[in-house]
C-alpha cells in the first residue's frame, strides 16, 4: 500500500451538518458579544506577523484601546467571565 491511500479523505466521516452543540456555543458567544457591547466594550483580534502571535485588545465602541489581554483571558470572557 502506498502513502497516497493512507491520506485519502473519506466523505462519510464528515457530518452533513454541524452538531447541535456547536450551534449552542455560537449562540452563547453571540450573546456574550451583545453583553460586552451593552457595557461599551468589544474584543478586537489581530495577528502580529513579527511575533507570530494573536493580539487581543479590549476596546471601547469608538475603537479606543483600553488594554490588551492574553488569549486565555479572551476565552474566559467569551464564555461568560466578567471583563474587569
Amino acid at each position: 500500500m502506498n502513502g497516497k491511500d493512507n491520506d485519502a479523505v473519506q466523505l462519510d466521516m464528515i457530518p452533513s451538518s454541524p452538531p447541535q452543540e456547536l450551534y449552542e456555543q455560537i449562540d452563547a458567544a453571540s450573546s456574550r458579544v451583545d453583553e460586552l457591547k451593552a457595557e461599551g466594550r468589544e474584543l478586537h483580534f489581530s495577528f502580529d506577523n513579527a511575533s507570530k502571535r494573536v493580539q487581543i485588545e479590549v476596546r471601547d465602541l469608538k475603537g479606543n484601546v483600553l488594554r490588551t489581554i492574553p488569549p486565555s483571558k479572551a476565552i474566559s470572557v467569551a464564555t461568560g467571565e466578567k471583563l474587569d
